[in-house]
């Protein structure tokens, strides 16, 4: 029998049809790296569908799920030069095909055989992953593990605030403190933003927005006039930006009415298949109004790096738990049912 590690494997989405167990060792490439996963991040979305049953749009399996890590170059294959074994590294789970009609574009988020490692590639909830050569970052020394691995998620949201086009002076309301909410506030609190305001209901999320120097609105999910008026009382014309972090449709629909004329609503949240979203176009019209979204990312892994790095983003702050992965399980169910919960960390390895 070859070389085995351990790894969460989804032989099909549900949890009954899961396990942690020993499977293959990667075999290194000529132009691949093996990473040495020291944190493995839960991103509640995509892992709460894998363990559902639902499984995520991406999926095919068995796969290993996990598409946000860190940790150590463990190997690298001959023709791979920019990389030491030791180095301290985050990737990018991305793959697309490099010649198809939006790759040549420089648009690969749209490539029709997108790929992802912990959707249709393995991915980081293993002792071992392995990349291509140009998927691999290296991350600063004072950079944990922790925050490197939420390079990701930092990453898609670096997208969305190249979509929302943000304009010195704007403001922006975010709905939604989840770890997005929270990532792409301290992102526009970076930009050109006059004020940033987040809504969201009454937690610790909030409390950790307003010490990221955010405006914190809570929101009565039974009226919603309260939270509106909190937000036109300040901004009586109404916000130059709107981005729903929340996935809900009603928020959606209903938020449309505090934009300025001239005003954007991003929807970064996927919302719930099969739901629609009520729409005014006669405010739509008459305001001018843009409806526009966000879909993952793609060639930002750079800079999501050095925003990490340089503090712009505190990945520190937004994990809440750690667990190593034998406990995946138990760690995932705190992530979905404890609404103080952000990003959970699972350590597949722990340092020797």
């Amino acid at each position: 029998m070859g070389k085995t590690m351990k790894a969460l494997v989804y032989d099909k989405a549900g949890r009954e049809n899961s396990s942690i167990r020993q499977i293959p060792y990667p075999e290194c490439g000529d132009d691949e790296i093996i990473i040495r996963v020291m944190s493995c991040s839960i991103c509640k979305g995509a892992e709460h569908d894998h363990d559902n049953g639902k499984g995520t749009d991406l999926a095919r399996y068995p796969v290993v799920p996990g598409h946000e890590f860190a940790g150590y170059v463990h190997e690298t294959g001959k023709n791979v030069t920019d990389f030491r074994i030791g180095d301290r590294v985050t990737a990018d789970n991305t793959e697309y095909c490099g010649d198809c009609y939006y790759c040549r574009k420089e648009e690969s988020n749209y490539c029709p055989t997108f790929g992802s490692l912990g959707h249709n590639i393995n991915g980081g909830f293993a002792e071992f992953v392995r990349l291509k050569k140009e998927k691999v970052f290296h991350i600063p020394d004072h950079l944990s593990f922790n925050a490197a691995a939420l390079s990701e998620p930092v990453a898609c949201c670096l997208h969305a605030v190249d979509r929302a086009d943000i304009k010195y002076g704007d403001t922006v309301v975010i709905f939604g403190a989840g770890s997005m909410g929270l990532i792409l506030a301290q992102l526009f609190k970076a930009s050109n933003a006059r004020a940033v305001y987040m809504v969201a209901g009454k937690s610790s999320k909030l409390d950790l927005a307003a010490k990221y120097g955010i405006r914190p609105i809570v929101m009565d999910r039974n009226d919603y006039t309260v939270h509106e008026k909190a937000i036109l009382d300040e901004n009586p014309l109404g916000v130059d930006l709107i981005i729903d972090a929340t996935g809900s449709t009603k928020v959606i629909s209903e938020s449309m009415k505090l934009l300025k004329k001239g005003g954007t609503l991003l929807q970064y949240a996927i919302v719930h298949s099969g739901e629609k979203v009520a729409m005014d176009p006669v405010l739509m019209f008459n305001n001018e109004l843009t409806y526009t979204a966000s879909f993952c990312q793609s060639h930002n892994f750079g800079r999501a790096v050095e925003a990490l790095g340089s503090g712009i983003v505190d990945g520190d702050s937004l994990v809440t738990g750690e667990f190593p992965l034998e406990d995946f399980y138990a760690g995932l169910d705190e992530n979905v049912n404890d609404r103080n919960s952000i990003k959970v960390i699972i350590h597949p390895n722990t340092e020797e």
